[in-house]
């Protein structure tokens, strides 16, 4: 189904995206952090909704990834562990962001705190994503993946 409707989108989906996808993932992170120290419940709550919001963006810069990979023609054979390793990480970002989310609603917003657990969790998908962010860099702008023929 997805591949009858990929290319109703542009090939530069991806980058439109992921952007928003690795701010909202600093926000939630720093949020995390200070949410921990300062311990009342607005930062409880924003660190949940911008946690909640993290993983849909995250989960639409992964659709749009499928979207853009699906517009190259040819993945070099020196750049295809690049990509492998840029998908991976983007994984374990999304996975970082559901288990933080997780934390925060078992640990945190009941007692109208941030859960130190739930904080780390946020700032390793900082970790991830960043790591993501590299390597996806690397690909377009070291070896032109998605903009030379």
């Amino acid at each position: 189904m997805l591949s009858a409707l990929e290319h109703l989108l542009p090939s530069t989906i991806h980058p439109m995206v992921v952007h928003f996808t690795i701010a909202v993932a600093y926000l939630a992170g720093i949020t995390g952090l200070v949410g921990a120290v300062r311990q009342n419940s607005f930062w409880s709550r924003a660190f949940l909704y911008l946690l909640l919001l993290s993983g849909l963006a995250t989960a639409a810069a992964a659709v749009a990834g499928v979207v853009s990979e699906s517009y190259v023609s040819h993945i070099p054979q020196q750049v295809a562990p690049l990509l492998h390793a840029h998908k991976e990480d983007g994984l374990w970002t999304g996975i970082c962001e559901i288990i933080a989310t997780g934390l925060q609603l078992a640990l945190g917003i009941r007692r109208g705190r941030v859960s130190w657990l739930a904080a780390a969790s946020a700032i390793l998908a900082c970790v991830f994503v960043t790591m993501a962010g590299h390597l996806g860099g690397t690909m377009v702008y070291q070896y032109g993946l998605g903009v030379k023929a």
